[in-house]
């Protein structure tokens, strides 16, 4: 058997490599750019006829170099191995690869932290905190009516309103807090170092935020979002993070409840099975429903906070004053608190507004009413309220809304929460005003008596604030929170025990 020269097997085995290469950068999986790429496997083929010629046929060459063979060998190799590299036949498999691990971090839609990053990091702040002893909130963010958006412009817009509503959260968090989408219409925020009254305001900056944006979309008009936000803090509500997402995901269902746009903390709430099971008016879900609506309302428009409370307080007085039983006086303190619930779903802009409204915007504010006995209707145990609410903007004369009633066919209730929000609407500083002395109130109560206000009403108010000096001075510090009654299973109790 003939001898084969020397480096006949090693060059035999790269030339076979070398083969596999021209193969793959000729074939379809490989791009137009990449067949470029072609020119290396020239080179290394040009080499490899050089090597060729001078193991076989080493006659035919002028000159034998010592160590041709090996040098020879070590070019043809690393030519090949730029072809392959040239080539990168693995490359699809690497991008799929790096694709999942990204995928598995971020969400591909809206660019936030996935849910399993969210997880990792909440189980992570869990730890940290215990071994701290510090505290941290979990927000979640439900979109108020979102299915709404998708059936009038389609799952793509819809999909595009969320992505940009993710980029916006995202700048309205701080760069150590976790933005992460959590369901399809839903988003997580971990603050970490965070105490209850810090989450609240980051969490109703949010809200506002959110109602003050729109989205734009060209010959369709804005589409404008609410969100409803609960907040569980560790470790009040919870030391694990399945205890703190079942404790938000707790209190924003609460608050889309109780009508949505609005925030909502689990430690505020009622027991699960209390609010399950209340029926009767009084019982203590009955006064955190109640706090929540009137809350939800006061947190919305910064001129006129603790307004429900002590247009409640007054109504009581009056209610009171009239002799009234005292059923009687604790469905009119509870119609008083919840009498502007209906504002909820009148826009921030216009709540917020400086100047005048237009005849659109005076519009939306009319409204409230009818939205305020649509949301407290949702509640049986309030049900005996709902005209109070519904007829709270009456006149006495029969010009008012949204039943234009007229004299005694307007509730006695709403009567007497008309009389006292007007009070306390004069009293109170506006943007566009002061607030008025109560001995400049008086005669402009007067005048409208028998006109916008029942005159037996207006002299019941007249009486019950000159024989209380407290109840005037409350009117004058703009706060009740310590002196609002609340009626609770027929006894009267503070509202904010």
């Amino acid at each position: 058997m003939p001898q084969l020269p020397p480096g006949t097997g090693l060059l035999a085995i790269t030339f076979a490599a070398l083969v596999a290469s021209v193969v793959l950068a000729g074939s379809p999986a490989c791009s137009r750019r990449r067949r470029l790429r072609i020119l290396p496997v020239l080179g290394a083929a040009v080499l490899w006829i050089v090597a060729l010629l001078h193991v076989f046929a080493p006659a035919w060459l002028p000159l034998r170099i010592r160590g041709m063979d090996e040098i020879l060998a070590l070019c043809a190799a690393l030519a090949t191995a730029a072809c392959v590299l040239a080539v990168r036949p693995w490359e699809k498999t690497a991008v799929s690869v790096r694709n999942h691990l990204f995928s598995a971090l971020e969400d591909p839609l809206t660019g936030t932290a996935s849910h399993r990053a969210f997880q990792d990091r909440l189980s992570h702040e869990c730890e940290r905190a215990y071994r701290f002893g510090d505290s941290f909130t979990l927000l979640i963010l439900d979109i108020d009516q979102f299915r709404l958006i998708n059936n009038r412009y389609g799952h793509l817009i819809g999909d595009r309103v969320l992505a940009e509503l993710a980029g916006r959260l995202k700048t309205w968090v701080r760069g150590i807090d976790l933005c992460a989408r959590f369901g399809g219409d839903q988003f997580a925020i971990i603050l970490p170092h965070t105490l209850r009254r810090g989450s609240m305001d980051s969490a109703e900056r949010i809200r506002q935020n959110v109602a003050a944006w729109s989205f734009q979309l060209p010959k369709l008009g804005d589409v404008r979002l609410t969100v409803s936000v609960g907040i569980a803090t560790y470790p009040d509500d919870g030391r694990t993070a399945p205890e703190l997402v079942d404790a938000a995901k707790y209190a924003v269902l609460f608050a889309k409840t109780l009508g949505g746009n609005q925030v909502q903390t689990y430690r505020e709430l009622p027991h699960r099975g209390d609010l399950a099971s209340a029926t009767a008016t009084g019982s203590p879900s009955h006064s955190t429903i109640v706090r929540s609506l009137a809350a939800a309302v006061d947190i919305r428009d910064r001129y006129t906070h603790s307004h429900s409370r002590l247009v409640s307080a007054l109504s009581q007085a009056v209610a009171r004053q009239m002799g009234l039983a005292i059923s009687v006086v604790n469905q009119v303190t509870i119609g008083a608190l919840l009498h502007d619930v209906g504002k909820i779903g009148v826009p921030d802009a216009i709540l917020t507004k400086e100047g005048s409204l237009t005849q659109e915007e005076w519009e939306s504010i009319k409204q409230h009413p009818a939205l305020g006995k649509t949301i407290i209707e949702q509640a049986p145990e309030l049900r005996n309220v709902v005209p109070l609410v519904l007829h709270h903007q009456e006149r006495y004369d029969g010009t008012g809304y949204p039943g234009k009633l007229k004299g005694d066919a307007i509730p006695l209730g709403a009567r007497i929460i008309a009389a006292a929000d007007a009070y306390h609407a004069i009293r109170s500083d506006r943007p566009y005003r002061s607030g008025r002395t109560h001995e400049e109130t008086v005669p402009e109560l007067k005048r409208c008596a028998g006109t916008q206000f029942d005159p037996a009403v207006v002299e019941a108010l007249l009486q019950a604030l000159e024989g209380d000096a407290q109840l005037r001075s409350l009117v004058n510090m703009g706060d009740c929170d310590s002196v609002v009654p609340f009626p609770m299973n027929g006894k009267v109790s503070s509202l904010m025990q």
